[in-house]
């Protein structure tokens, strides 16, 4: 693993199942050999499969398929998603319904386009803290996030009772997905929740 790339805002890939350690093969995109394989989301009019990390940290996966990794960001305070229109030959940037003008900023080139997602039960979304995308840290369940109590500050719990409506960690049902997050910055945890 240890020329394998190292991903800013997903630095534990290869060690919760974003990719798979498989028995040497060619990757779809570049055609070499690669025994890791990409198995998080890919958004994009073609079925991509068996795409190698570089490919996906170069960008090469999401410019050949006209694609994005991410399904909904947190970009300056709203939901921002991103899909491509083949009619337009562009991508079209939404900040909730609405369209936006495509924005320019080197993160979230990164982000949406260099990073490999997660996989959630409902649409993932990638939360933010201080001005800049978290890096996300992986899958917990209810009683790992219970015993994080301390290390979710304030904000983050107002941010957990105005999303989901629950005052309390405690209150998290058995069978929703936690996905934990960290600030890059100043090490704030954010935790986003769906349910089955």
């Amino acid at each position: 693993m240890n020329n394998l790339p190292i991903f800013k805002y997903q630095p534990n890939a290869y060690d919760i199942g974003i990719f798979k350690k498989v028995p040497a093969q060619k990757c779809s995109i570049c055609n070499k050999e690669t025994e890791y394989i990409y198995m998080g989301p890919f958004y994009s009019i073609d079925e991509v499969d068996n795409v190698c990390p570089w490919c996906i940290y170069e960008g090469t996966a999401t410019k050949q398929h006209n694609g994005v990794l991410q399904a909904a960001v947190e970009y300056k305070d709203k939901l921002l998603s991103v899909t491509y229109d083949d009619e337009f030959n562009q991508y079209m940037y939404f900040m909730g319904y609405d369209e936006v003008e495509q924005f320019k900023d080197d993160k979230l080139e990164e982000l949406l386009f260099h990073t490999p997602g997660y996989i959630s039960w409902q649409e993932p979304q990638w939360l933010s803290h201080c001005d800049e995308f978290c890096a996300f840290i992986g899958y917990v369940n209810k009683s790992e996030i219970s015993a994080m109590k301390i290390d979710l500050r304030d904000e983050e719990l107002l941010t957990l009772k105005g999303n989901y409506g629950i005052d309390a960690l405690d209150q998290v049902s058995d069978d929703s997905g936690i996905y934990l997050f960290q600030c890059l910055k100043c090490g704030q945890h954010r935790v986003h929740i769906d349910h089955t």
